[in-house]
């Protein structure tokens, strides 16, 4: 399968994009698929708590990410039309899920491709001046992190908000064996703060949110992981493995590294775990530094081995 007709959507002009009469015609038919959705969803949908929005001003969504579905999931929590922000090219090509996607409204962003990139937001930006609703993932990936509820946001939201003036709705979602789980947040002006204070303010408030669904919902262990005589880490990854499966339209495991590093934001002035300890790995043991491997020097043994 191939949706070749969409190849219109990579265009990176707004007017050869999003259009007036398109936008009214994504509103009209929108219940019918917001019908399509609930039957088409593959978990049962458990939204905890849901906010008051504003009525007769559009707003951006901005929803954590981290498993196929989550995109029809926030897209029913919301309620309201909206154009979708979407990155998984070879899915969105090769799927009925594209389709369905095009139908309810979406703008298309090659993540490898930076006037792509750029182009997404103006061409947002345009189905609002049209009284659209957007819905942005602004983790840029999935989030399959070891640790991080939610990693760093990219500044396309700040940017949509601060031309538009529209407010922000924080969505969370959750799975938990075949239900997802859902908060949709209060709304707020992201703009009150520079962009960087901004981002991480939507941060907090999406990683808050996510662990209320956790606290309440979830209730994995280390006993799900460590089973059949897999250590943690092997447990941990065969269940991340699990979940990029289900995006089957490429190998696995080309999705698997596109999921797990590519896209996401990485925060240049900020130096991760593994960057800071790569040149323990490049040490060569003499009698001058064999000292540091003894029984006290426990830590630095860990980070050595592993």
């Amino acid at each position: 399968m191939r949706n070749s007709f969409l190849n219109y959507l990579m265009n990176n002009d707004p007017e050869k994009v999003v259009s007036r009469a398109g936008v009214r015609f994504r509103k009209f038919i929108f219940p019918l698929m917001r019908l399509v959705l609930m039957i088409a969803n593959p978990y049962k949908l458990h939204i905890i708590k849901k906010a008051e929005i504003p009525k007769g001003k559009p707003v951006i969504y901005a929803s954590t990410h981290g498993f196929k579905d989550d995109v029809l999931n926030a897209v029913l929590v919301a309620s309201r039309p909206m154009y979708m922000q979407g990155g998984a090219l070879g899915h969105f090509y090769n799927s009925i899920d594209g389709i369905l996607a095009w139908m309810i409204g979406v703008v298309l962003v090659d993540r490898a491709d930076k006037e792509s990139r750029v182009s997404s937001i103006p061409k947002l930006h345009r189905a609002m001046e049209f009284g659209m609703n957007t819905l942005i993932f602004p983790e840029g990936a999935w989030n399959l992190t070891d640790s991080l509820l939610v990693m760093k946001l990219y500044r396309g939201v700040y940017r949509l908000a601060k031309s538009t003036t529209a407010l922000v709705v924080p969505i969370a979602t959750l799975t938990e064996r075949k239900t997802c789980y859902a908060i949709l947040g209060e709304p707020f002006d992201i703009t009150e703060y520079v962009c960087e204070e901004g981002l991480e303010v939507l941060r907090d408030e999406l990683a808050t949110l996510k662990y209320a669904i956790m606290k309440e919902h979830s209730s994995y262990s280390r006993n799900d992981l460590e089973k059949d005589g897999k250590t943690l880490r092997e447990g941990w990854d065969e269940t991340k493995r699990q979940l990029v499966n289900e995006a089957h339209h490429s190998t696995q495991e080309q999705e698997y590294k596109e999921l797990r590093s590519i896209h996401r934001y990485i925060d240049k002035n900020i130096t991760e775990h593994a960057e800071a300890f790569a040149h323990l790995r490049d040490i060569e043991i003499t009698k001058h530094n064999a000292f540091l491997l003894r029984p006290n020097r426990m830590e630095f043994q860990h980070i050595f081995y592993n």
